[in-house]
């Protein structure tokens, strides 16, 4: 390991909204609005936390492609960019049940509601498709099996960038004689 300058890290040069946290609790938000309340959602990949009682469903970002080229403007002091991304949210549905939670989640994605619950967040997010469910097998520490679906959603989520900018918002101008005959000797 090298030894560092015992100078402070760098700070990055702009602010990306949304974050990871705003687009998962964005989709929560969504599950929870559509499912029974006795159905738990939790982000996934998380160490040391238990599952929680079934049914439940976790949820992990799987996948992020660009979708066109950045658009961009500017303000006083920032260049802002904004990039149109398709995001993944791969969604573990587990428990008694499992296999019409994961339908009602792939029927429901694309229906007006979900565009219309998307719509008022504070960053643009709409549904795109969704892929058809799957089982898979899942057995517990105890070896039991436990029904397990699987689903992922696509959405478009528009990226959004702030970077500080230095702009000339005036300037001096000095004029110099200049010796010169006009027009110009050839």
């Amino acid at each position: 390991m090298v030894q560092g300058s015992g100078d402070t890290a760098e700070q990055p040069t702009g602010v990306t909204s949304p974050n990871d946290g705003q687009i998962y609790g964005a989709v929560r938000n969504w599950l929870l609005s559509t499912l029974p309340a006795c159905v738990q959602v939790v982000q996934g990949q998380q160490n040391r936390v238990a599952p929680p009682l079934a049914p439940f469903i976790t949820m992990t970002l799987v996948e992020r492609t660009r979708l066109a080229t950045n658009s961009w403007s500017y303000t006083p002091t920032t260049r802002e960019v904004r990039e149109p991304v398709r995001v993944g949210v791969q969604l573990g549905v587990f428990g008694s049940g499992a296999g019409g939670y994961a339908q009602t989640i792939a029927t429901l994605w694309r229906d007006p509601q979900a565009g219309a619950f998307f719509a008022g967040l504070p960053f643009p997010l709409a549904p795109l498709d969704v892929e058809a469910p799957t089982q898979s097998g899942f057995r517990d520490a105890e070896h039991q099996y436990e029904e397990n679906w699987t689903v992922t959603l696509h959405m478009q989520v528009t990226f959004s960038l702030s970077i500080a900018q230095d702009f000339a918002t005036t300037l001096s101008v000095i004029a110099l004689s200049a010796d010169v005959s006009d027009p110009p000797e050839e």
